[in-house]
């Protein structure tokens, strides 16, 4: 029996009777071919739902690290399956490479970022797994597989989101950009403005976002900018150190785990001291007031108060409808929260799990303090999320299984027969898959 295996948020653990921590692809094929199922594969643990679950054998990739090669002229990189966005930023930028856009956490591996379709914003952006231009995935017998447009093009199309069901991704070659620097602003809006101008702000900038705590009348907006301005370098806080700003939502999450009444008064105080009033990146005396930063610097927001998480993709143009009502819902409920909502778009893409497939969306997020129990908050939230046709984050909570997924995705049943001819037996499906997948 081995250790113990736990996410980030500390609400998933595995008990694996063994863990294999392969270095190489080869190594890889080798521990599949003779792994007691189910095989789980972990990357930094930064799924909320019980993925990487298993009592079997749990495959660790942190051994597959750095960028292999790139091509200039295609602006793509070859990059190990295991290479935290983290660390690939500054890999690609010694190359004069970025990706073309990431998310505000950036510990995630780049398999497991790709495999469960996570994204930034942007209108006109899609995930990380859009990006992707090629994979090579083991296979249960032990098989390697390229997989791109030209080869196996079912396995790539069904690959990009396949959240570990395929196989063990070992490398994975992204189409990226030259390198780019990003400016900066936002600050506390009124709600209703920011939902009455988010299509604005989608097109006008190249990301649009923003946090609203429910019982607060204004949002957080966030934008950035691509700019030619001189990016000033960053220092990046060593994982687990934590900020003034850290510090602060930690206080305020215990005060009002203790003394719940306190979250209205609470979620009002974190909105007025988290900026002042947005005027258009310029302050009160005149002075332009951003920050220019290389993109891989600009996106990351260092989070280190621990929660649990659901996300649904709803259809773009009923992104603000649905935050409206999810936001109602909360304050009313008198279940105990404080964390705000997030609000972002993303564009379509065509991978067949894909949260956006064929559909531009609006991810909105809703998050729980790690010591609090989440499950009848979330579940009035999922309520809604379905009723706007959501499509849920496959590392993020929620409670759909096969029948539900049928109707929100068109190539359901395509996906299942790549995956029931790769995996015949079910070597990677643990009991969260089984349901998924409807083998139960």
């Amino acid at each position: 029996m081995t250790d113990v295996w736990s996410n980030w948020s500390g609400w998933v653990k595995a008990w694996p009777k063994a863990l294999a921590a392969p270095a190489t692809e080869e190594e890889v094929a080798g521990v599949l071919k003779t792994a007691v199922a189910p095989v789980r594969v972990a990357g930094r643990g930064h799924s909320f739902t019980p993925l990487v679950e298993s009592d079997g054998t749990l495959v660790t990739i942190w051994g597959l690290t750095g960028v292999i090669d790139h091509d200039e002229t295609t602006q793509t990189a070859r990059i190990k399956a295991g290479t935290t966005i983290r660390d690939l930023g500054p890999e690609l930028f010694e190359r004069g490479l970025a990706l073309i856009n990431q998310g505000d956490i950036d510990r995630q591996a780049i398999a497991g970022a790709v495999g469960t379709g996570t994204h930034g914003t942007g209108g006109a952006l899609g995930s990380i797994s859009s990006a992707v231009t090629g994979f090579r995935l083991a296979t249960a017998n032990g098989d390697i597989l390229n997989c791109n447009a030209n080869e196996n093009t079912d396995v790539f199309d069904a690959g990009r989101v396949s959240f570990g069901s395929l196989g063990v991704m070992t490398e994975i070659t992204m189409k990226c950009r030259p390198v780019y620097a990003l400016e900066e602003e936002g600050g506390r809006m009124p709600l209703d403005e920011a939902l009455a101008k988010a299509e604005e702000f989608r097109d006008s900038n190249r990301h649009f976002e923003f946090f609203w705590f429910p019982f607060a009348s204004d949002a957080l907006v966030k934008f950035l900018r691509e700019t030619d301005e001189e990016a000033r370098p960053r220092r990046r806080k060593p994982d687990g150190e934590m900020s003034a700003g850290d510090k602060t939502m930690l206080r305020a999450c215990e005060v009002s785990r203790h003394l719940p009444f306190l979250r209205g008064p609470l979620q009002k105080f974190l909105t007025s001291a988290s900026g002042s009033r947005y005027a258009g990146g310029v302050s009160d005396d005149g002075e332009k007031k951003t920050k220019v930063r290389w993109s891989h610097d600009a996106f990351p927001s260092d989070r280190n108060v621990r929660f649990n998480e659901m996300e649904y993709a709803v259809p773009a143009e009923r992104g603000p409808d649905c935050i409206r009502e999810v936001g109602a819902y909360m304050r009313g409920c008198g279940v105990n929260f404080l964390f705000p909502l997030e609000f972002r778009y993303v564009a379509a893409d065509d991978a067949w799990l894909s949260p956006f497939y064929q559909r531009d969306s609006v991810t909105i997020s809703v998050h729980q303090y790690h010591k609090q129990p989440y499950k009848e908050l979330f579940a009035g939230v999922e309520a809604i999320f379905r009723r706007y046709e959501g499509r849920p984050h496959w590392g993020k909570l929620h409670t759909l299984g096969e029948e539900d997924f049928k109707t929100l995705y068109p190539r359901w049943g395509d996906f299942q027969q790549v995956r029931r001819r790769l995996d015949p037996s079910g070597k990677f499906l643990n009991a969260h898959l089984k349901r998924i997948f409807g083998e139960v």
